[in-house]
Formats: structure tokens, C-alpha cells, sequence
């Protein structure tokens, strides 16, 4: 093939696929639900915008409790530009920024290759309501220092996360939209009268 031929049509990403109103989609044919959001992705409303805001302001929150007891802890350290004080904030900022990198990496591969979107709700619930209650048992001194330690280790992951919401389309939003795209192409092509076991052969993971 000489490049003066035209090659193969490329796929269509998430941008470029316009999908149909929600009551216009084919019968059977369900919206993959995402982790705090739900099926809100798929419209982008009101419903979303608020979720996402509402999430953000949590993480906001969360990250402004860790500076305060960070802060805390570097002057604890030493007066500003002593050795000690010094010591501490830089350890603190590398640690907080690789590990920041390392956590916002993870989160873009497990959202677009799908293992954020099929983490299941009722997991993370429990997840969060043990935390909670080994949070509330360990009150007092021993609550306290486990809460240091963990605004210590956790920062850089905390403002990952808030940068991953920060995206205009979530890593896990564009795996939902590639499968729910290749799931109305491959309805639409049954309807033109393809053979099915020509859609099984192009599709080798439906059934």
C-alpha cells in the first residue's frame, strides 16, 4: 500500500461519538454505572456537575486537614529556617510528590482500562464505614497519632485524587463511553443484517 492510498478509518474516540437520549437507547442495552457518580456520565447534567463538585469539596477539605497538621509538624521541628525545620519540609515535599505521581498514574491506568468503573459501590461503602469505626476505637492518643501519620503518608495520594477530578472526563468516564460506543456500534451493525457469528468474530469477547 502506497501512501497515496487511503488507510484504514480510525476509531472513534469518546469525543467523537454523539450518543442518543437516554429513552433512544436500544432495548437491553444498559449505561455502565460508575463509582460515585452513577449513570450521570452519560447526559453530564445537573446530577453530575454536583456530584463532581460535591466530591471535590470533601477532597478540599481532607487536604487542607492534612496541611494544617503537616504545617503543625514541620515548626514542631524547628523555628523556619533552622536545619530541623528544613529537614522535615523537604523530606515531606519529595515524599508527598513522588508518591502524589505514583498514586495519579495507578488511577489513570485502573480508570481506562475499567477497574475503577467495575469496582463495586457496596465495596467501598464498607471500606469507608470500617474506617470509620477503626477510627472512633482508637480515640484519643493513640486515634491522634495514627491520624498524623496517616496526613504524613496520604497527602500526595489525596492530591492526586483531587487532581484526577479535577479532568474534564474522568479516566473511568472514558472507559464507560468506549464500551457503551463499541456496544451501539455493534447493536447497529446486527440491525443492517450482519451475520452474527461476523459480530462475534470482530466482537471475540461478546456472547
Amino acid at each position: 500500500m502506497t501512501s497515496s492510498e487511503p488507510g484504514p478509518p480510525r476509531p472513534r474516540t469518546h469525543k467523537t461519538v454523539r450518543f442518543p437520549p437516554r429513552g433512544e437507547l436500544p432495548p437491553g442495552l444498559k449505561i455502565p454505572k460508575l463509582p460515585a457518580l452513577g449513570t450521570t456520565w452519560y447526559e453530564r447534567g445537573f446530577a453530575y456537575w454536583a456530584r463532581r463538585a460535591g466530591i471535590l469539596i470533601v477532597l478540599t477539605a481532607t487536604a487542607a486537614t492534612y496541611l494544617a497538621i503537616i504545617s503543625g509538624l514541620v515548626h514542631a521541628a524547628g523555628p523556619p529556617g533552622s536545619p530541623g525545620f528544613l529537614a522535615v519540609l523537604i523530606t515531606e515535599a519529595v515524599f508527598t510528590v513522588v508518591t502524589g505521581v505514583l498514586v495519579f498514574r495507578y488511577a489513570w491506568r485502573a480508570g481506562i482500562s475499567g477497574q475503577l468503573a467495575n469496582a463495586r459501590a457496596g465495596r467501598n461503602r464498607g471500606a469507608a464505614a470500617a474506617s470509620v469505626g477503626l477510627l472512633a476505637a482508637s480515640a484519643g492518643t493513640v486515634g491522634a497519632f495514627f491520624i498524623v501519620i496517616g496526613a504524613l503518608l496520604s497527602a500526595g495520594a489525596v492530591l492526586a485524587v483531587i487532581a484526577g477530578w479535577l479532568l474534564p472526563v474522568l479516566p473511568a468516564e472514558r472507559y464507560a463511553r468506549r464500551q457503551l460506543a463499541e456496544a451501539l456500534e455493534l447493536h447497529g451493525q446486527a440491525h443492517q443484517g450482519h451475520p452474527v457469528a461476523e459480530l462475534r468474530s470482530k466482537h471475540p469477547g461478546s456472547h
